[in-house]
Protein backbone atom coordinates (compact mmCIF):
# COMPACT_ATOMS: atom_id res chain seq x y z
CA UNK A 1 0.00 0.00 0.00
CA UNK A 2 1.44 3.55 -1.11
CA UNK A 3 0.33 7.04 -0.08
CA UNK A 4 -0.82 9.07 -3.13
CA UNK A 5 -2.39 12.24 -1.91
CA UNK A 6 -4.41 13.63 1.42
CA UNK A 7 -7.76 13.80 1.35
CA UNK A 8 -9.94 16.36 3.37
CA UNK A 9 -12.90 15.13 5.26
CA UNK A 10 -15.14 17.15 3.04
CA UNK A 11 -13.82 15.42 0.01
CA UNK A 12 -14.47 12.48 0.99
CA UNK A 13 -17.92 12.69 1.78
CA UNK A 14 -18.40 14.61 -1.69
CA UNK A 15 -16.91 11.38 -3.40
CA UNK A 16 -18.70 8.64 -1.77
CA UNK A 17 -21.87 10.15 -2.28
CA UNK A 18 -21.89 11.07 -5.77
CA UNK A 19 -20.18 8.36 -8.06
CA UNK A 20 -19.87 11.60 -10.83
CA UNK A 21 -17.89 13.53 -8.77
CA UNK A 22 -15.83 10.71 -8.01
CA UNK A 23 -15.00 9.48 -11.59
CA UNK A 24 -14.34 13.31 -12.33
CA UNK A 25 -11.85 12.91 -9.39
CA UNK A 26 -10.13 9.93 -10.58
CA UNK A 27 -10.04 11.06 -13.90
CA UNK A 28 -12.24 7.81 -15.22
CA UNK A 29 -14.06 8.18 -18.27
CA UNK A 30 -17.96 9.22 -18.15
CA UNK A 31 -18.96 6.36 -20.18
CA UNK A 32 -17.39 3.69 -18.06
CA UNK A 33 -18.58 2.18 -15.09
CA UNK A 34 -16.22 2.72 -11.62
CA UNK A 35 -16.10 -0.37 -9.59
CA UNK A 36 -16.32 1.67 -6.02
CA UNK A 37 -18.17 1.08 -2.16
CA UNK A 38 -17.32 0.85 1.31
CA UNK A 39 -15.12 -1.81 2.31
CA UNK A 40 -15.46 -4.08 5.03
CA UNK A 41 -12.25 -4.10 7.48
CA UNK A 42 -12.13 -4.00 10.94
CA UNK A 43 -11.17 -0.87 13.37
CA UNK A 44 -7.98 -2.84 14.39
CA UNK A 45 -7.04 -3.19 10.65
CA UNK A 46 -7.15 0.40 9.89
CA UNK A 47 -6.01 1.34 12.99
CA UNK A 48 -1.66 1.72 11.76
CA UNK A 49 -3.55 3.33 8.53
CA UNK A 50 -3.56 7.20 8.69
CA UNK A 51 -6.37 9.15 8.31
CA UNK A 52 -7.67 11.65 5.65
CA UNK A 53 -5.12 9.95 2.88
CA UNK A 54 -5.55 8.37 -0.32
CA UNK A 55 -3.37 5.01 -0.64
CA UNK A 56 -2.72 2.87 -3.80
CA UNK A 57 -3.41 -0.96 -2.59
CA UNK A 58 -3.72 -2.51 -6.34
CA UNK A 59 -1.17 -1.86 -9.10
CA UNK A 60 -2.40 -1.61 -12.65
CA UNK A 61 -0.53 -4.96 -13.98
CA UNK A 62 -2.25 -6.48 -17.31
CA UNK A 63 -5.81 -6.13 -17.37
CA UNK A 64 -5.67 -5.26 -13.86
CA UNK A 65 -7.26 -1.76 -12.90
CA UNK A 66 -5.17 0.67 -10.36
CA UNK A 67 -7.41 0.78 -6.70
CA UNK A 68 -7.19 3.24 -3.88
CA UNK A 69 -8.62 3.14 -0.65
CA UNK A 70 -9.75 6.62 0.72
CA UNK A 71 -9.58 7.17 4.50
CA UNK A 72 -10.92 9.13 6.52
CA UNK A 73 -12.70 9.93 9.85
CA UNK A 74 -16.41 10.56 10.72
CA UNK A 75 -18.10 12.97 13.28
CA UNK A 76 -17.76 10.25 15.97
CA UNK A 77 -13.77 9.57 15.48
CA UNK A 78 -14.08 6.33 13.94
CA UNK A 79 -12.15 5.70 10.58
CA UNK A 80 -14.30 4.74 7.70
CA UNK A 81 -12.55 3.44 4.43
CA UNK A 82 -14.02 3.45 0.87
CA UNK A 83 -12.35 1.39 -2.42
CA UNK A 84 -12.40 2.54 -6.00
CA UNK A 85 -11.04 2.16 -9.54
CA UNK A 86 -8.73 4.56 -10.14
CA UNK A 87 -6.79 5.26 -13.38
CA UNK A 88 -3.07 5.26 -14.52
CA UNK A 89 -3.68 9.24 -14.81
CA UNK A 90 -5.31 9.90 -11.88
CA UNK A 91 -1.74 7.92 -10.28
CA UNK A 92 0.86 10.33 -12.52
CA UNK A 93 -1.02 13.20 -11.74
CA UNK A 94 0.45 12.71 -8.33
CA UNK A 95 3.76 11.61 -9.48
CA UNK A 96 2.60 7.67 -7.94
CA UNK A 97 3.83 4.97 -9.92
CA UNK A 98 1.12 2.60 -10.90
CA UNK A 99 2.64 -0.35 -9.36
CA UNK A 100 3.10 -1.15 -6.09
CA UNK A 101 7.24 -1.62 -5.09
CA UNK A 102 6.76 -5.56 -4.49
CA UNK A 103 5.03 -6.15 -8.04
CA UNK A 104 7.67 -4.30 -9.20
CA UNK A 105 10.20 -6.68 -7.72
CA UNK A 106 8.34 -9.69 -9.04
CA UNK A 107 8.12 -8.06 -12.38
CA UNK A 108 12.02 -7.04 -12.09
CA UNK A 109 12.72 -10.64 -11.37
CA UNK A 110 10.64 -12.34 -14.12
CA UNK A 111 12.28 -9.76 -16.42
CA UNK A 112 15.44 -10.72 -15.65
CA UNK A 113 14.91 -14.48 -15.15
CA UNK A 114 13.43 -14.36 -18.57
CA UNK A 115 16.77 -12.45 -20.19
CA UNK A 116 19.04 -14.85 -18.24
CA UNK A 117 17.17 -18.08 -20.24
CA UNK A 118 17.12 -15.73 -23.80
CA UNK A 119 20.85 -15.87 -23.26
CA UNK A 120 21.25 -19.46 -22.65
CA UNK A 121 18.73 -20.96 -25.47
CA UNK A 122 20.13 -17.95 -27.92
CA UNK A 123 22.28 -19.84 -30.95
CA UNK A 124 24.15 -17.88 -33.47
CA UNK A 125 22.83 -19.45 -36.73
CA UNK A 126 19.19 -19.42 -35.42
CA UNK A 127 18.06 -15.72 -35.78
CA UNK A 128 14.71 -16.27 -34.08
CA UNK A 129 16.95 -17.16 -30.66
CA UNK A 130 18.52 -13.98 -31.78
CA UNK A 131 15.69 -11.78 -31.67
CA UNK A 132 14.09 -13.16 -28.45
CA UNK A 133 17.33 -12.35 -26.75
CA UNK A 134 17.42 -8.69 -28.43
CA UNK A 135 13.77 -8.47 -27.11
CA UNK A 136 14.37 -9.73 -23.86
CA UNK A 137 17.05 -7.85 -23.25
CA UNK A 138 15.37 -4.75 -24.22
CA UNK A 139 12.26 -5.63 -21.87
CA UNK A 140 14.41 -5.63 -19.26
CA UNK A 141 16.35 -2.75 -19.76
CA UNK A 142 13.18 -0.45 -20.19
CA UNK A 143 11.73 -1.76 -16.87
CA UNK A 144 14.99 -1.71 -15.15
CA UNK A 145 15.47 2.12 -15.95
CA UNK A 146 11.84 2.86 -15.15
CA UNK A 147 12.47 1.97 -11.77
CA UNK A 148 14.89 3.36 -11.01
CA UNK A 149 13.82 7.00 -12.43
CA UNK A 150 10.87 6.20 -10.11
CA UNK A 151 12.96 5.82 -7.43
CA UNK A 152 11.29 2.61 -6.19
CA UNK A 153 14.62 0.77 -5.81
CA UNK A 154 18.22 1.80 -5.75
CA UNK A 155 20.57 0.60 -8.33
CA UNK A 156 22.31 -1.73 -5.17
CA UNK A 157 18.83 -3.32 -5.05
CA UNK A 158 18.61 -4.28 -8.52
CA UNK A 159 21.99 -5.27 -8.33
CA UNK A 160 21.56 -7.17 -5.59
CA UNK A 161 18.35 -8.81 -7.07
CA UNK A 162 20.25 -9.80 -10.43
CA UNK A 163 22.34 -11.63 -8.41
CA UNK A 164 20.01 -13.57 -6.25
CA UNK A 165 18.26 -14.48 -9.12
CA UNK A 166 20.68 -15.94 -11.39
CA UNK A 167 22.21 -17.72 -8.52
CA UNK A 168 18.74 -19.33 -8.00
CA UNK A 169 18.72 -19.73 -12.11
CA UNK A 170 21.77 -21.75 -12.40
CA UNK A 171 21.12 -23.79 -9.38
CA UNK A 172 18.39 -25.26 -11.00
CA UNK A 173 19.76 -25.46 -14.41
CA UNK A 174 22.56 -27.36 -12.64
CA UNK A 175 19.83 -29.49 -11.01
CA UNK A 176 17.73 -30.36 -14.04
CA UNK A 177 20.93 -30.74 -16.39
CA UNK A 178 22.13 -33.36 -13.73
CA UNK A 179 18.57 -35.22 -13.60
CA UNK A 180 18.79 -35.43 -17.35
CA UNK A 181 21.41 -36.48 -17.30
CA UNK A 182 20.86 -39.49 -15.25
CA UNK A 183 17.84 -40.32 -17.31
CA UNK A 184 19.55 -40.39 -20.20
CA UNK A 185 22.44 -43.24 -18.46
CA UNK A 186 19.36 -45.01 -17.23
CA UNK A 187 17.85 -45.64 -20.72
CA UNK A 188 21.49 -46.59 -21.93
CA UNK A 189 21.91 -49.18 -19.15
CA UNK A 190 17.73 -50.21 -19.30
CA UNK A 191 18.52 -51.09 -22.95
CA UNK A 192 22.01 -53.05 -22.63
CA UNK A 193 19.88 -55.34 -20.00
CA UNK A 194 17.14 -55.79 -22.48
CA UNK A 195 19.90 -57.27 -24.99
CA UNK A 196 19.76 -61.36 -24.84
CA UNK A 197 22.89 -62.74 -23.68
CA UNK A 198 25.48 -62.95 -26.64
CA UNK A 199 25.89 -66.69 -26.05
CA UNK A 200 22.19 -67.16 -25.96
CA UNK A 201 22.06 -65.66 -28.86
CA UNK A 202 24.06 -67.84 -30.54
CA UNK A 203 22.99 -70.81 -29.28
CA UNK A 204 19.20 -69.81 -30.17
CA UNK A 205 20.39 -69.11 -33.98
CA UNK A 206 22.67 -72.58 -33.85
CA UNK A 207 19.88 -74.53 -32.72
CA UNK A 208 17.60 -73.47 -35.20
CA UNK A 209 20.40 -73.72 -37.88
CA UNK A 210 20.49 -78.07 -36.72
CA UNK A 211 17.06 -78.29 -36.39
CA UNK A 212 16.20 -77.11 -40.15
CA UNK A 213 18.95 -79.40 -41.12
CA UNK A 214 17.35 -81.96 -39.21
CA UNK A 215 13.89 -81.32 -41.18
CA UNK A 216 12.83 -80.94 -37.57
CA UNK A 217 10.35 -78.38 -36.11
CA UNK A 218 11.28 -76.26 -33.26
CA UNK A 219 10.63 -77.82 -30.34
CA UNK A 220 7.52 -76.37 -27.90
CA UNK A 221 8.00 -76.24 -24.17
CA UNK A 222 5.03 -77.47 -22.10
CA UNK A 223 2.34 -75.00 -21.32
CA UNK A 224 3.38 -74.73 -18.05
CA UNK A 225 6.76 -73.98 -18.03
CA UNK A 226 5.61 -71.59 -20.97
CA UNK A 227 3.30 -70.05 -18.80
CA UNK A 228 5.65 -69.29 -16.19
CA UNK A 229 8.67 -68.38 -18.42
CA UNK A 230 6.54 -65.73 -20.19
CA UNK A 231 4.94 -64.25 -16.80
CA UNK A 232 8.52 -64.02 -15.65
CA UNK A 233 9.44 -62.21 -18.86
CA UNK A 234 6.23 -59.77 -18.48
CA UNK A 235 6.75 -58.78 -15.13
CA UNK A 236 10.58 -57.71 -15.66
CA UNK A 237 9.31 -56.14 -18.71
CA UNK A 238 7.35 -53.87 -17.41
CA UNK A 239 9.91 -53.27 -14.86
CA UNK A 240 12.50 -52.49 -17.24
CA UNK A 241 10.84 -51.34 -20.36
CA UNK A 242 13.09 -48.59 -22.30
CA UNK A 243 12.17 -45.85 -23.71
CA UNK A 244 11.92 -46.78 -27.69
CA UNK A 245 13.50 -44.57 -29.54
CA UNK A 246 15.26 -43.90 -33.27
CA UNK A 247 18.99 -44.17 -34.36
CA UNK A 248 18.76 -40.36 -34.36
CA UNK A 249 17.35 -39.88 -31.41
CA UNK A 250 19.73 -42.56 -29.44
CA UNK A 251 22.80 -40.34 -30.98
CA UNK A 252 21.21 -37.59 -30.22
CA UNK A 253 21.13 -38.52 -26.18
CA UNK A 254 24.43 -39.86 -26.59
CA UNK A 255 25.69 -36.15 -27.80
CA UNK A 256 24.15 -34.58 -24.64
CA UNK A 257 25.35 -37.39 -22.24
CA UNK A 258 29.26 -37.03 -23.57
CA UNK A 259 28.43 -32.61 -23.35
CA UNK A 260 27.21 -32.96 -19.82
CA UNK A 261 30.46 -35.10 -18.64
CA UNK A 262 32.66 -32.64 -20.61
CA UNK A 263 31.44 -29.71 -18.55
CA UNK A 264 31.48 -31.84 -15.52
CA UNK A 265 34.40 -33.70 -13.10
CA UNK A 266 34.61 -37.15 -13.14
CA UNK A 267 33.36 -37.70 -9.65
CA UNK A 268 30.22 -35.89 -10.10
CA UNK A 269 29.77 -38.06 -13.27
CA UNK A 270 30.70 -40.79 -11.66
CA UNK A 271 28.21 -40.32 -8.37
CA UNK A 272 25.28 -39.39 -10.50
CA UNK A 273 25.71 -43.22 -12.38
CA UNK A 274 25.82 -44.69 -9.05
CA UNK A 275 22.77 -43.40 -8.17
CA UNK A 276 21.33 -44.82 -11.19
CA UNK A 277 22.63 -48.17 -11.10
CA UNK A 278 21.64 -48.78 -7.22
CA UNK A 279 18.38 -47.49 -8.61
CA UNK A 280 18.13 -50.37 -11.15
CA UNK A 281 19.54 -53.15 -8.94
CA UNK A 282 16.62 -52.75 -6.40
CA UNK A 283 14.46 -54.13 -9.83
CA UNK A 284 13.78 -58.16 -10.28
CA UNK A 285 16.10 -58.93 -12.44
CA UNK A 286 16.62 -61.76 -14.61
CA UNK A 287 19.91 -63.68 -13.99
CA UNK A 288 21.13 -62.76 -17.24
CA UNK A 289 19.98 -59.08 -16.43
CA UNK A 290 22.00 -59.08 -12.98
CA UNK A 291 24.72 -60.35 -14.52
CA UNK A 292 24.99 -57.69 -17.01
CA UNK A 293 24.17 -54.60 -14.44
CA UNK A 294 26.93 -56.21 -12.58
CA UNK A 295 29.27 -56.20 -14.94
CA UNK A 296 28.51 -52.39 -16.24
CA UNK A 297 28.77 -51.34 -12.39
CA UNK A 298 32.54 -53.12 -11.66
CA UNK A 299 33.43 -51.85 -15.25
CA UNK A 300 32.14 -48.35 -13.77
CA UNK A 301 34.43 -49.01 -10.56
CA UNK A 302 37.68 -49.81 -12.52
CA UNK A 303 37.13 -46.60 -14.23
CA UNK A 304 36.90 -44.47 -11.13
CA UNK A 305 39.94 -46.78 -9.79
CA UNK A 306 42.17 -46.23 -13.09
CA UNK A 307 40.75 -42.29 -12.62
CA UNK A 308 42.04 -41.85 -9.06
CA UNK A 309 45.04 -43.69 -9.87
CA UNK A 310 46.06 -41.17 -12.37
CA UNK A 311 45.41 -37.96 -10.13
CA UNK A 312 47.26 -39.83 -7.75
CA UNK A 313 50.14 -40.01 -10.01
CA UNK A 314 49.82 -36.36 -11.29
CA UNK A 315 50.01 -34.96 -7.74
CA UNK A 316 52.72 -36.71 -7.04
CA UNK A 317 54.38 -35.74 -10.19
CA UNK A 318 53.77 -31.92 -9.56
CA UNK A 319 54.81 -31.93 -6.43
CA UNK A 320 58.15 -33.74 -7.56
CA UNK A 321 58.37 -30.83 -10.47
CA UNK A 322 57.80 -28.49 -8.07
CA UNK A 323 60.50 -29.95 -5.62
CA UNK A 324 63.08 -30.11 -8.51
CA UNK A 325 62.76 -26.42 -9.24
CA UNK A 326 63.05 -25.23 -6.12
CA UNK A 327 66.04 -27.02 -5.47
CA UNK A 328 67.30 -26.19 -8.77
CA UNK A 329 66.92 -22.18 -7.93
CA UNK A 330 68.49 -22.91 -4.68
CA UNK A 331 71.63 -24.25 -6.41
CA UNK A 332 71.90 -21.35 -9.13
CA UNK A 333 71.46 -19.35 -6.19
CA UNK A 334 74.61 -20.33 -4.57
CA UNK A 335 76.41 -20.68 -7.87
CA UNK A 336 75.67 -17.10 -8.50
CA UNK A 337 76.86 -16.09 -4.91
CA UNK A 338 80.42 -18.46 -5.28
CA UNK A 339 80.63 -16.52 -8.77
CA UNK A 340 80.65 -13.22 -7.24
CA UNK A 341 83.11 -14.33 -4.30
CA UNK A 342 85.40 -15.14 -6.91
CA UNK A 343 84.87 -11.95 -9.11
CA UNK A 344 85.75 -9.92 -5.99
Amino acid sequence: MKKVTSLSNDQFNTLIVDKRALKTFMKHPQNEKIEAGWVNVSGEQLQDIPSGAIYLTQSALGEEKPQVLLVSTDEKGQKQAYESDTTIEFLKSHDVSPVLPQDRDQQLQVSYRKLLEAHEQEQPQHVESMLERVNAEKDYVQLKGLTLKEGMFTREQVDAMESRVSVHYYDQKQVKEQGNYQDDYKQEILQELEKPPEEAQYQAAYKQQMLSQLGIMREKPNSKESSKQEEQEKQVAVQLKAKEETPQEKEHRLAKMREFEQKHSFDKVYKLKKEVLKELKGLDLTDSQRETLTKLEKALDTEKKDHDQQKKEEKSQNGFVKFFARKNGAHSKTKQQDSHKVER
